[in-house]
Parts: structure tokens; sequence; C-alpha cells
């Protein structure tokens, strides 16, 4: 494996438009080092990805939940899709709009909240909303302590639906 180039000329590439993707092919690296680079020079590609990300595994950590084996399931997916949404991701595109806007919807109409359960044949499974949810779209895991401040708020309900 070769070594990626200086930060002048990664940035550079970067400024050039180059994706990570493109940059890792050229100089024989995985595109995590090529984030993780652009990342120290304080670039991020996709900074609400990043925190939809965040906000999940602030919910399920991953190495206990094991949530990596579910986020490719249709619910993990609207969810994550619903974060960006509420983060103002100016990259979603119009199907994603509508996968968020049909979680919302649903979440709203139904009255349910996500919930995972891993190892179960579906593990994103609806639940009935209770008090303890608050306006929330998930049921927080027992036992988890919620972190206070801003990082909980994506993951409330709109005050007003979306229009689609």
């Amino acid at each position: 494996m070769t070594s990626l180039p200086g930060n002048i000329e990664l940035l550079r590439l970067y400024r050039s438009g180059r994706s990570d993707k493109e940059i890792a092919a050229e100089f024989g690296v995985t595109v995590q080092a090529v984030n993780w680079r652009l990342g120290q020079l304080g670039i991020q590609r996709h900074p609400h990805k990043q925190a939809a990300t965040a906000i999940i595994e602030a919910v399920w950590p991953a190495d206990k939940y094991r949530r990596n084996l579910y986020t490719s399931l249709s619910r993990g997916q609207r969810l994550f899709t619903f974060l960006r949404r509420r983060l103002d991701d100016p990259m979603l595109g119009p199907r994603q709009f509508r996968m968020a806007f049909g979680f919302e919807r649903e979440v709203r109409e139904r009255g349910v909240v996500l919930h995972l359960e891993p190892g179960a044949a579906e593990p994103w499974i609806w639940l009935p909303r209770d008090s303890g949810d608050d306006q929330m779209v998930i049921r927080w895991p027992e036992g988890r302590v919620k972190p206070t401040g801003k990082l909980l708020e994506p993951l409330d309900l709109p005050p007003e639906p979306w229009e689609d």
C-alpha cells in the first residue's frame, strides 16, 4: 500500500472536486484513510450523515446492539433519512425526502415509535407510543442514560407535519 500525498496536494485534489474514492484509488489507499486525513485538515465530506450516525450511535451503540447488522433494513434506513432531514441535510434527493416524509407520517398518524430489538426476525419494530417517549420517533432503550442538549432534538417529531 502506498501513501497519500502531502496536505497541500490532498487539499488541491479535494478542491478540484475529486471524491474520497477517486483519491484513494489514485494513491492505493483506503477511502477511510483519505477521509481521516481530510478530517484532520478540518474537512468533513458529509457532516449531516455523520451527525445522524452519531445520534443513532448514542441511542444504540454498535458494539452492544450490533446495529451495523440491521442498518441496511428499510426501517433503519428510513430513520437515518428522517434524521438527515431533521438536520436540514442539503444533499437529500427527492426519493430521500419522500422516505423521510413517509417515516414522519407513519410515526405521527399511527402513534408509534421505532425500537431496535437485536436478534429478532424483524429487528426494527413499531411500538405503540407511550408517555415516556415524549416527542421522540424512537423508544429510548431501557437502562441507557439520555444525553442532554441538542443531540436528541433531531429524534423528535417536527412541531408540524411535513408537507410532501
